[in-house]
């Protein structure tokens, strides 16, 4: 087996990769520099005889720069189907001629091995590195979005900050219509502040008159807390999420801040 003409073969793709790597450096590294003269440079030319005297040459040096990258992608692509190819010839002649390589050569034997060793080792390191990237970006996100809100700067009211927000009692108004089926639309109510007297009403039109965190129409009898920014929702909803959060779930308003700025002005 021919195993001296595959390990040239395979020196030849090495360095033909490293020699696209060059010259893809140094087009970039190129561009960058032309890039840094001109912006310390003119904006552009003078006058219409310099576009015309300089606008050739700069046309034909971008078509020279776009035909080497071209030359030289179209050159690695060839380059990585080659090796490719040349690593399936590499190892069906190591296969076949190994009883006899082992005995005859047994250096040029193993020095082939370690270069498809090598190659086998590469792939499947890269391929082991985008399912762990994979698996723990689909399974450890939930976690590190936790995490981030943890660390982020999430600030809870305290029992004093939420008994100071008014509590209401919601009254319904009328009886449940009946759209189609079991389904049925609530038809408002009245929301009577507790403790107030004169006790301080407001009408809920039909569309406001369910909590916005559990999604559920409020029930006759239950009570409710509005906030400062005028969003209502049951009381054990509501206080659950203002431990965590002092800030309003629709509107994003700080309960916090707002009864700071009320013992200011008082």
């Amino acid at each position: 087996m021919p195993l001296r003409l595959w390990i040239v073969g395979y020196a030849v793709q090495c360095g033909a990769h490293m020699v696209c790597v060059c010259i893809e450096y140094r087009r970039r590294n190129q561009r960058r520099t032309e890039g840094g003269r001109g912006g310390e440079g003119s904006s552009g030319p003078s006058s219409p005889r310099d576009l015309e005297e300089g606008g050739g040459g700069y046309d034909s040096e971008q078509s020279q720069d776009e035909e080497g990258t071209s030359v030289a992608k179209h050159l690695e692509s060839a380059n990585t189907m080659f090796s490719f190819i040349w690593w399936i010839i590499g190892f069906y002649w190591v296969s076949a001629g190994g009883p006899a390589l082992t005995r005859d050569a047994p250096q040029l034997y193993w020095l082939c091995i370690v270069f498809l060793a090598f190659d086998v080792f590469f792939v499947v390191f890269c391929v082991a590195l985008a399912c762990v990237i994979g698996i723990a970006v689909c399974c450890c996100l939930p976690c590190i979005i936790a995490i981030l809100y943890a660390v982020a700067d999430q600030e809870g009211a305290s029992d004093e900050d939420i008994r100071q927000l008014p509590k209401y009692k919601f009254r319904r108004t009328g009886e449940d219509e009946k759209l189609g089926g079991d389904v049925s639309r609530s038809s408002g109510g009245i929301m009577t502040e507790c403790g107030s007297d004169p006790p301080h009403e407001q009408a809920l039109p039909a569309e406001d008159a369910e909590c916005c965190i559990c999604l559920s129409a409020y029930d006759d009898g239950v009570e409710l807390r509005e906030l400062p920014c005028g969003h209502h929702f049951h009381c054990a909803c509501v206080d659950k999420w203002l431990y965590i959060n002092a800030t309003c779930p629709l509107c994003k308003y700080n309960i916090i801040k707002s009864s700071n700025l009320g013992r200011e002005d008082a």
